[in-house]
C-alpha cells in the first residue's frame, strides 16, 4: 500500500497553528508594548485615569447621541408615512364631496323623494322702480 505523502498527520498542523499564535502575540507586545502598559510595574494608567475616564465617558455621551438620533430619524420616518397616508384620506374626501355638489349628483339624491327636475322654465318676476 501506498504512502501519502501530500497529507501531513493533524499534530504538526496543530503544532504549526500554535507557533503562528504566539508568534504574532510576541510580534504584538514587542511593537505595541502590551507588557509595558498594563504591567504590574506600570503606573500610567493609575496617572492618566482621569483622562481615560473623560474619553470613556465622552464615548458614552457620543453613542448615546447617536441612538437618540436614529430613534428621531425612525420616528419621522414613520410620521412620514403616516402623514402621506392621511394625505390621501383627504383627497379622496374632498373629490367625493366635490362630486356630491354637482346638480346631477343632487337630481339623483332627490329622485328617490319623489322630485325631478323641472320642465317648465321659471317665471321671471319683473320689478317697476317709480320715477319721481
Amino acid at each position: 500500500m501506498a504512502k501519502n505523502t501530500f497529507r501531513q498527520p493533524e499534530r504538526i498542523a496543530k503544532q504549526k497553528k500554535q507557533k503562528r499564535k504566539l508568534k504574532i502575540a510576541s510580534w504584538l507586545n514587542d511593537y505595541i508594548g502590551l507588557d509595558r502598559l498594563f504591567g504590574e510595574d506600570n503606573a500610567w494608567p493609575i496617572q492618566h485615569i482621569d483622562r481615560i475616564l473623560w474619553v470613556t465617558f465622552l464615548l458614552i455621551v457620543y453613542i448615546g447621541l447617536n441612538h437618540n438620533a436614529e430613534r428621531l430619524v425612525r420616528r419621522n420616518q414613520r410620521t412620514k408615512t403616516q402623514v402621506d397616508e392621511l394625505r390621501s384620506q383627504f383627497t379622496v374626501l374632498q373629490a367625493d364631496f366635490n362630486k356630491s355638489g354637482k346638480q346631477s349628483e343632487i337630481s339623483k339624491r332627490v329622485a328617490i323623494l319623489g322630485l325631478a327636475d323641472s320642465q317648465t322654465p321659471p317665471h321671471k318676476i319683473v320689478v317697476k322702480t317709480q320715477d319721481k
